[in-house]
Order: structure tokens, then sequence, then C-alpha cells
């Protein structure tokens, strides 16, 4: 008995392994970028009741320099907030990396304004083409403004290639 019941485990087993398919690697590589980029539209400003400073649908454009190559980067800002007294505030919207030959990827993120001229936050970007089409970039920004329509940021995190 104990025979026919051990024979069974190891042909459920063998069963088993042969039906479960191949798990692919994961690579996961470091990400980094540079980009200058210059505002192309202010879309929609307003001021609150309580005085914060409020846009909408800015556009902003610029340079791409980092681990998935040279190219370009737009932001499309959903909204940004900023307390004139404080030099505070909020931001949140999508951006899209296109690198010549390669492909794009578009993503989304958010962060916070400190001292009217530097902003940190994170990403992630999830929506690839070409050669990121199943790219998960993911990290976070530190950004320095040096006019109102004009900044620089840096953003560091990990490249994740299913």
């Amino acid at each position: 008995m104990k025979k026919v019941v051990l024979m069974s485990t190891i042909a459920l087993l063998a069963l088993s392994i042969m039906v479960i398919s191949p798990v692919k690697a994961v690579t996961k590589e470091p990400y980094w970028a540079h980009h200058e980029i210059d505002l192309m539209d202010p879309g929609t400003i307003w001021v609150s009741e309580e005085g914060i400073i409020h846009t909408k649908d800015s556009y902003w454009k610029g340079t791409n320099e980092g681990s998935l190559g040279v190219g370009t980067l737009e932001l499309w800002y959903k909204q940004i907030s900023l307390d004139p007294a404080t030099g505070e505030g909020a931001f949140s919207g999508k951006f899209l990396i296109t690198i010549p030959d390669k492909g794009t990827i578009a993503g989304s993120g958010r962060g916070t304004i400190r001292g009217f001229v530097y902003s940190l936050g994170i990403f992630i970007g999830a929506i690839g083409t070409g050669d990121f089409e199943d790219l998960i970039a993911k990290g976070s920004f530190e950004a320095i403004f040096t006019s109102p329509t004009h900044f620089f940021m840096d953003c560091v995190g990990t490249s994740i290639y299913p």
C-alpha cells in the first residue's frame, strides 16, 4: 500500500512540474536621469480665497539624459498649488520620455515644493513602447527652479525588466 501511495505522489509531482510554465527572470538595473526643462504653456492659473496659487494643466518640455538614453521629456502638470507666503506647495502630473530609435516610457509623479525653488517627489513609469514595452521605472527626484519658467531635475531609482 505504501508503495502505491509513494508512486502516486511521485507521478502527481512530476505531472505538476511539467504543467507549470517556466518563470521568466526579472532584471533590475539602476535608473538615473538628468533633465533640463522649460515652460511651454502655463495652463490655467488662479488664486483661491485663502491666497493659494493654483495651476492646472501646465505643459513643460526639455531634455532627458540618463540610463535609458538621450531624448526628450514632456511634463503635463495636472495641478500645482503654492502658498506665496511660505513657498510651500504640492503638485502631481504625468510624463513622457522619448528616446529616438528606442521608444517611449510614460508615467506619473507627485511631490512637494519647498522654499519656492526646491521640489522633491516620487515617480513611476510603466507604459512603454519599443525597447521599453515591459519596463517599469520608479524612484525619486529632486528639482531646482532657476526661474519661474525653467528648472533642472535629477531622478534616481530602479528599472525593472520582466
